[in-house]
């Protein structure tokens, strides 16, 4: 099973096309998830957590749910051959984003003196200037970009949306413990519902098809790759299969969730640390 960049860059969107063609958009928890890093380490874990995950989330299955691409290298080099609507942030709680793969980021869309202001009005809506840890906000830059877009001819992918996923409060090294699944669990659901209220009629903002994301807490916070890629991964195992998201129910199930089904995801992510 190759996950490299070569092998995986497939048209998501035409395989849903054509797998469903009276849909006229995709259910909110199908998009594509591309994990980059310029960790040889940390890709060639995902590339073995990737293995073990059901064959739907390869971008050649037609099924319509969460799709991953890994890629070796950096976002600024992936976003000028991908299309993407979000890009992660693995932040701190106040939105500082000027260390870290959060300052290249921040230079990305201008520098922290035109990013962070966006970022901190967010935070200050929602949060009160202080987002939790575990976390995601997703923050509007759209005017940011065509701010951007405005003042320069470069050609490239400027994502509209910010997934903001503190991994720590300030900056810090991390503990063994199950953050980074909690981060792409909150990112996944943050993203699904904001493409569910597309879904009902939300005008103000566009679907997101693509989200570009780093490993979470593997640079100032020194956790291990392999621990990283794992949570990462039984994040996307457990969303993908989460009966939430499944694509059809018997109307005689249940839709009550019982202990075995939690004591089984507490095990699974228990087992990560």
């Amino acid at each position: 099973m190759e996950t490299d960049n070569q092998d995986t860059n497939v048209n998501i969107n035409e395989v849903w096309a054509s797998a469903t063609e009276t849909s006229s958009q995709p259910p909110p928890h199908a998009f594509k998830l591309l994990l980059v890093d310029t960790s040889n380490e940390i890709v060639q874990a995902w590339n073995n957590e990737l293995k073990k995950l059901p064959t739907k989330v390869l971008p050649d299955d037609s099924t319509q749910c969460l799709k991953v691409q890994v890629h070796h290298g950096t976002f600024q080099n992936l976003l000028k051959t991908n299309q993407a609507e979000c890009l992660v942030s693995p932040a701190n709680s106040f939105g500082l984003m000027d260390g870290g793969i959060d300052y290249y980021i921040s230079e990305y869309y201008g520098g922290v003196n035109e990013l962070i202001p966006v970022v901190q009005k967010s935070l200050d809506f929602e949060w009160c200037g202080e987002q939790n840890v575990g976390t995601c906000l997703l923050v509007d830059v759209r005017e940011l970009v065509t701010k951007i877009k405005n003042d320069s001819n470069e050609e490239k992918c400027f994502p509209g949306y910010i997934a903001h996923c503190p991994t720590m409060r300030i900056p810090k090294i991390l503990n063994n413990d199950d953050l980074v699944y909690r981060c792409t669990w909150a990112m996944l659901t943050a993203i699904k519902k904001h493409n569910a209220n597309i879904l009902e009629g939300e005008i103000k903002h566009h679907r997101i098809n693509s989200v570009v994301c780093a490993g979470f807490g593997t640079g100032v916070g020194q956790l291990s790759e392999n621990l990283c890629a794992k949570q990462m991964m039984l994040a996307v195992n457990n969303f993908v299969n989460a009966p939430a998201n499944a694509e059809k129910r018997p109307i005689t199930d249940s839709w009550l969730i019982q202990w075995p089904y939690a004591s089984k995801i507490s095990e699974s992510i228990d087992n990560t640390t």
